[in-house]
């Protein structure tokens, strides 16, 4: 679930960073944020949409933070449930409501996380101080969002 020419700008910025520190990375990224913030909302594929992006920097603990925002259409992904699992829509909205439904959620969205860490930030991971988050929320029926961590060093 990932923007391929987005990413690519990004990893782009990223490569240029090699040996920068989480200030310089941070501010090498307001470029691509800022392209991304025009073009956004983004449909990255049929139930997901990138909504926005942005990097700060934290002075206070010499961080990067860079946050990548999507919306989920809630409607897609309990037509997906309910062909796998054979539940009602209603069943599903409430197993995804439970904590075990957040869970499964959580882990759905690392697993996305980790796969664009090694595609599309393999740059950044030579960089202390730089964080990545998929901030994940659905656009209906009350189902609780995540944050997925993409890295974090």
């Amino acid at each position: 679930m990932k923007k391929t020419v987005v990413l690519f700008a990004l990893g782009l910025v990223c490569y240029q960073s090699l040996a920068a520190t989480p200030q310089a990375v941070c501010k090498s990224l307001q470029g691509a944020v800022a392209d991304i913030q025009q073009q956004a909302p983004i449909a990255v594929d049929y139930m997901t949409t990138l909504t926005g992006a942005v990097a700060l920097y934290s002075s206070s603990n010499n961080r990067c933070l860079l946050n990548y925002n999507y919306v989920i259409k809630a409607e897609t992904f309990l037509q997906e449930m309910m062909a796998e699992n054979q539940l009602t829509l209603a069943e599903n909205v409430e197993v995804l409501k439970s904590d075990e439904g957040i869970a499964s959620i959580q882990e759905v969205f690392n697993g996305f996380a980790k796969d664009a860490a090694k595609m599309h930030f393999q740059p950044f991971s030579g960089i202390a101080g730089i964080t990545i988050h998929y901030s994940y929320r659905f656009d209906d029926y009350g189902i609780p969002g995540v944050v997925a961590v993409v890295m974090e060093n």
